[in-house]
């Protein structure tokens, strides 16, 4: 008997060291000061720690729910949301994203350059090794990191597949199919919706020039060009991005074999148990349960006081109780139906059998959050691309858009009381559930895949496109047909003069005769 244990437990030990020799040692960097973003790549850090592999996380928030494999580094950012999240709640003119937009971008850079400088993050990328990097997309210059430690990189894309990524891939872009995320407008566009295409577009390419130029700046001062690579060329050998879009939310679109759609990455499964308070709340809420956030930057003590006593007293008016991510310690005049919470699990809540209806700002994980739990909307668009998510949700008829602009007590009720009345909502969102779920493989499982295959073969170079390396007018064939077109224009005239010339011979000789 004591011989067969000691067998048992030598083929225990082997396994496990075979385990731990087979498994990559990773690198994962967001110094997003954005939580959405963070959650995002934070999701496939931890599932790669739980297949064996041995992953360093670094971000400005700590995991609620440590894994083994894991290993933390948080580096603390200030809280930048209130002052400039506020910002954008003071101002709902359609100009308030271009006038703050160097603002936020000062910020996402100067958070990342914090996070790649603090001490300890120094010390483990100069002293050791790693198989793969994995940074965000904002603050791109964090891609140097990988020529530092020499090791291939991928990125995480938090929402759709903006200019600067695509860019980065050498993406095709068809202007005349794909409407931009930002404008909400349907596909197939008409011939108005192509102009105001055209121009949304135009208008990317000019953000995407400011926040590589920024960017740029940044990778210089880190990583400077006598002893690094160029940063357009650290950003052109990125292996693989992974996009936190899927098809059924969005336009098809063409993409190169680099970029991989992996939706939803954040949605579990099986949702993880709620706080007890927060699951007793719910669990006894007979009349369903209402759930209010504006998502992980916005604060909701930030909204003035007209809008937030619209809200309020749309709410003091329900029977359903309300589940509300609120910042603050307290609440002037809470009503009685209303738990507030500073940090809430939304997908976990959405995933409850008592919620009817999600008062959303509109992000892009929210939206699928809900659309996988079959939960539909009453969106509340503040600024970039929420508005473009929410006009999509709306015309496949599973939500009411309140412009915050337009946000009165009327107006709030009247949307709710829409959608919690009108069974059409929920009944169009557990249809369109069915379709986001329906996959050969889920979001993680293909996430963890194409990461491992680009450690398998040492950054896959043969998956990366061509085109990537041509400049604007190589990627048009613009330049062939310059030339072509010189060509064609001098044989044109060659044979104009040949012409004119032997037709002046023929009439010399005619006169002579």
């Amino acid at each position: 008997m004591r011989q067969l244990e000691q067998v048992f437990f030598s083929v225990l030990l082997v396994m496990v060291c075979c385990q731990a020799v087979s498994g990559y040692r990773i690198l994962s960097i967001i110094g997003s000061p954005s939580r959405s973003h963070v959650i995002v790549q934070e999701a496939l850090a931890k599932e790669l720690a739980r297949r064996g592999h041995q992953v360093t996380m670094v971000s400005p928030f700590p995991s609620e729910h440590p894994v083994d494999n894991y290993r933390e580094i948080t580096v603390p950012i200030s809280d930048w949301g209130k002052s400039t999240m506020a910002l954008f709640l003071k101002d709902q003119s359609r100009f308030a994203s271009f006038i703050n937009f160097p603002t936020m971008c000062k910020i996402f850079m100067d958070s990342s350059n914090d996070t790649i400088n603090d001490p300890e993050v120094r010390r483990v990328i100069l002293k050791e090794k790693f198989d793969l990097l994995i940074v965000g997309i904002m603050g791109d210059f964090i891609l140097g990191v990988g020529q530092l430690i020499g090791a291939p990189t991928m990125v995480v894309c938090p929402n759709a597949a903006m200019g600067v990524v695509n860019d980065m891939f050498g993406n095709p872009y068809p202007i005349s199919a794909v409407p931009n995320a930002m404008l909400g407008i349907a596909s197939p566009m008409n011939f108005t919706n192509r102009i105001k295409n055209l121009f949304s577009y135009i208008l990317e390419l000019v953000f995407g020039w400011y926040i590589k130029s920024v960017s740029e700046r940044y990778y210089n001062s880190n990583f400077p060009r006598d002893k690094f690579p160029a940063y357009d060329v650290a950003r052109k050998n990125v292996s693989l991005v992974l996009i936190n879009q899927h098809f059924t939310k969005a336009s098809p679109r063409p993409y190169v074999q680099s970029m991989v759609e992996i939706g939803g990455l954040q949605i579990k499964p099986t949702p993880d148990p709620l706080p007890g308070d927060l699951q007793q709340w719910m669990d006894g809420a007979e009349d369903g349960i209402i759930f209010f956030s504006l998502g992980t930057n916005i604060q909701s003590s930030s909204m003035p006081s007209e809008k937030l006593n619209a809200v309020l007293n749309t709410f003091r008016e329900l029977k359903q109780r309300i589940v509300w991510k609120w910042d603050s310690h307290d609440m002037p005049d809470k009503p009685p139906n209303v738990l507030l919470r500073k940090w809430l699990p939304q997908d976990d809540i959405l995933a409850h059998k008592n919620v009817r209806l999600f008062i959303t700002h509109g992000g892009l994980g929210g939206v699928a959050e809900a659309q996988y739990h079959g939960v539909p909307l009453v969106g509340i668009p503040i600024f970039g691309d929420q508005k473009g998510n929410l006009e999509k949700v709306k015309r496949e008829g599973w939500a009411v858009i309140v412009e915050f602009a337009e946000l009165t007590e009327d107006t709030l009720t009247r949307a709710v009381n829409e959608v919690l009345n009108n069974a059409s909502y929920r009944e169009t969102v557990k249809s369109l559930a069915d379709l986001y779920r329906d996959r050969p493989m889920s979001p993680m499982d293909t996430a963890v895949f194409w990461t491992e295959y680009v450690i398998r073969h040492k950054g896959a170079k043969h998956m990366r496109y061509p085109g990537v390396d041509l400049n604007f007018w190589q990627r048009h064939l613009l330049d062939v047909i310059a030339v072509l077109g010189a060509g064609v224009f001098v044989v044109v005239k060659l044979i104009s003069y040949t012409y004119q010339l032997c037709r002046r011979k023929v009439l010399s000789k005619i006169k002579l005769n």
